[in-house]
């Protein structure tokens, strides 16, 4: 039996141009309408880079391969657990057979939670930071059509004594330009994209049949997210790119489950991906941690946490920026659907 049958088994035994393009205007100003943070210690992009937008628990605990590169062979399953202790390379398999096997809808459906920090407020020195947040949505027909949503939530304060301290409010001042934070949700923004958008994977623009028709294969799709890292880069080497432009058919852009597939597989063949083990997301999700360099000093490095069991990502990560901070995309939905488009709720 592979390690792939094993693992399928141990979850389930029986089986650039944010400013460019169509509707970017309408987005910016939904984003906006949502105030600017003061301080962030976590910031995120927009997803896609596009004109208007840019296998289980059990068997995550099961499956103990920290630090293993995804080339490591597999130890034999051992007589005392009945459970195979499996490589990287074997984990990612898994999830691009998971990815492979999923249901194709009529819409791309993407929701991320962007979250962020603002502060200090308080009086005499007695000061405290908030929680921001918001979620964002976009959905993409087969046809080119695309849908774009945005919806403060609720502030919360990150000391809640300092907060009672000082009075227990309920909004808080952005800054000179007006607006506040409020400890109530804000209302959805939400509209449709005029036109068909081009979506950009890396700097190359491409319609979503164009996505739809990227190759199936791990060596032709690799060839060409190198063409698309090109636009970015021009000549010279760009393979330290190649993983986190292979990472955005996962879960940003709507592949179809083969291309999401070939994603898996063609990074289970680079050498600078390595499958670290088990992890938890921000929302306590459990899954597994895949890093990759994204420069050949070693930094800033990209980490996801996918969940093998579904082949979805659930967390994206990039640390050590050049501007010191760290970016994170909790991924809360990604994936084919029949669902009609709506605004965004919680």
């Amino acid at each position: 039996m592979s390690d792939i049958d094993n693992l399928v088994r141990a979850i389930d035994p029986a089986p650039r141009a944010a400013d460019q393009g169509p509707g970017a205007r309408e987005l910016r100003e939904l984003i906006t309408a949502t105030p600017a943070r003061r301080h962030r210690t976590v910031r995120r992009r927009l997803p896609w880079r596009a004109g208007a937008l840019g296998l289980a628990a059990a068997a995550v605990a099961a499956a103990v391969f920290v630090g293993q590169g995804v080339g490591t062979p597999s130890p034999a399953p051992t007589a005392t657990t009945g459970v195979t202790a499996l490589s990287g390379g074997s984990i990612l398999l898994a999830a691009a057979a998971r990815a492979e096997a999923a249901p194709e809808g009529a819409y791309w459906h993407l929701k991320e939670l962007d979250v962020g920090s603002a502060g200090p407020y308080g009086k005499n020195g007695d000061g405290y930071y908030l929680e921001t947040s918001s979620l964002l949505q976009t959905w993409a027909a087969k046809d080119g059509r695309t849908w774009h949503g945005v919806r403060r939530l609720a502030t919360r304060p990150l000391n809640p004594e300092a907060w009672r301290r000082d009075g227990s409010p309920a909004e808080w001042p952005i800054g000179p330009d007006g607006g506040v934070y409020s400890t109530s949700p804000g209302e959805s923004g939400f509209f449709q994209n005029k036109g068909k958008q081009r979506l950009h994977w890396s700097a190359m623009p491409m319609t979503v049949q164009e996505i739809a028709a990227l190759p199936a294969d791990p060596e032709a799709l690799k060839r060409r997210a190198l063409e698309a890292i090109r636009r970015d880069h021009g000549p010279g080497p760009v393979e330290d790119a190649l993983p986190r432009t292979l990472a955005s058919l996962l879960y940003e852009l709507p592949a179809s489950p083969q291309v999401r597939g070939a994603a898996y597989r063609a990074l289970a063949t680079l050498p600078t991906v390595r499958v670290e083990g088990p992890a938890t997301d921000p929302r306590g999700r459990p899954g597994v941690a895949v890093t990759f360099l994204l420069q050949g000093d070693g930094t800033p490095r990209s980490r996801l946490i996918i969940d093998p069991g579904t082949s979805k990502v659930l967390t994206a990560e990039i640390s050590g920026t050049p501007d010191g901070g760290d970016r994170v995309d909790v991924v809360l939905e990604s994936g084919w659907t029949d669902t009609e488009p709506a605004p965004p709720t919680e």
